[in-house]
């Protein structure tokens, strides 16, 4: 059994996770690129994010990412919206309390344009992904250590997802100065011949973080 102050301390943690998740979809969907790098704990060893074309590792490739390629895509943010709700919280805080581990789905929505850099014809698409996380403490607050973008499907507005492209799955446009650090680790997307994963699976209850279990 754990103390009556352990326990107060997980319900704490959860409600400042789902707070912290929150406010990075929010500030995503403004374009507030430097607030949402101010989410993850920059100051922590490992931290990163996947997106699903390729995989930014430390402070200063997040620096590439977010205030980088975002800021990047979305140029003066005239008729851009990237909206990616958050549903189906499974939140597990580690028994030590130092790390914890949550997923989402995310049904949500891109006004864009996914051309060649310089043409600024908003493009609609429903984009729709689940997010797997690993969250640390740094310097008393909850911060985002991992972030992993798992796709579901990526489909143009007035086209069903069963009939999207195969060549959705491909990485955007991007300057060489955005490109990711690594491949991604996954790549699932929706097509008619594939079969769902359970990925990324919700976390289970456990004693303390360990690195082959990291999303």
């Amino acid at each position: 059994m754990t103390s009556l102050e352990q326990r107060i301390a997980r319900v704490e943690a959860v409600q400042e996770i789902q707070n912290v998740m929150g406010r990075y979809s929010y500030w995503h969907t403004a374009n507030m690129h430097r607030e949402c790098l101010d989410l993850f704990a920059l100051k922590t060893p490992g931290v990163r994010a996947e997106m699903m074309w390729g995989v930014y590792e430390g402070a200063d490739s997040l620096e590439r990412l977010y205030p980088g390629f975002h800021a990047w895509v979305d140029g003066d943010a005239k008729g851009v919206m990237h909206m990616h709700t958050l549903t189906t919280p499974v939140i597990e805080v580690a028994g030590d309390l130092r790390t914890a581990k949550a997923t989402w789905i995310s049904p949500g929505h891109e006004t864009m344009s996914f051309s060649a850099a310089g043409e600024k014809t908003p493009e609609a698409f429903w984009a729709w992904c689940k997010y797997g996380c690993d969250f640390v403490t740094e310097d008393g607050r909850w911060k985002i250590w991992h972030l992993h973008v798992y796709g579901i499907f990526l489909a143009p507005y007035g086209r069903s997802w069963v009939d999207q492209p195969e060549d959705m799955i491909d990485p955007p446009p991007m300057l060489d100065e955005h490109r990711p650090d690594r491949p991604p680790t996954t790549h699932w997307q929706y097509m008619p011949d594939r079969v769902y994963p359970n990925e990324p699976a919700p976390p289970d209850p456990y004693p303390s973080f360990g690195e082959s279990g990291a999303y």
